[in-house]
């Protein structure tokens, strides 16, 4: 066998030997921390549309199955503003280049919300030409559900 390929499996027995390994119990849960804080976060930026009965929203129970984490119960967010629903939906914690994800998902289209450790939820304004997110909070807010509802 070609030195290269047996130098490569003897470096990667021993790191797995000297591993502890990755505690997915953890990750889980500090993203379904997170994503109930998010939720959190829109309920105070919406109390008073809420309170004014402009809106109501309620949360549904659904199951996520991701690989290394197995399949674990989750809330989505459900807002109900006159005839339209907007639902806030997560769709998991293994995605590439965050902590987890969450869909917005309305009648006219889809946003995206990403988990970026250090920075929290933000919200996905462009994937191409490069990808361009900012900060979740009440402005944002109100550009995803512009961009998701009917006119």
């Amino acid at each position: 066998m070609n030195q290269n390929l047996t130098d490569l499996f003897r470096k990667k027995q021993k790191k797995s030997e000297a591993d502890t390994g990755i505690d997915w119990d953890s990750r889980r849960n500090d993203y379904l921390a997170a994503v109930d804080a998010l939720y959190k976060k829109i309920e105070a930026i919406l109390a008073e549309p809420i309170g004014q009965k402009s809106l109501t929203l309620h949360r549904r129970p659904k199951s996520l199955t991701e690989t290394y984490i197995g399949t674990y119960s989750v809330e989505d967010l459900v807002l109900v503003i006159g005839d339209e629903q907007v639902r806030f939906s997560p769709r998991g914690r293994n995605v590439v280049g965050a902590a987890g994800r969450v869909d917005v998902i309305g009648e006219r289209g889809e946003a995206t919300l990403v988990l970026r450790p250090g920075a929290g939820w933000e919200f996905v304004q462009a994937r191409q030409p490069a990808l361009r997110v900012v900060p979740f909070d009440e402005s944002t807010l109100a550009e995803m559900l512009e961009a998701v509802m009917r006119a």
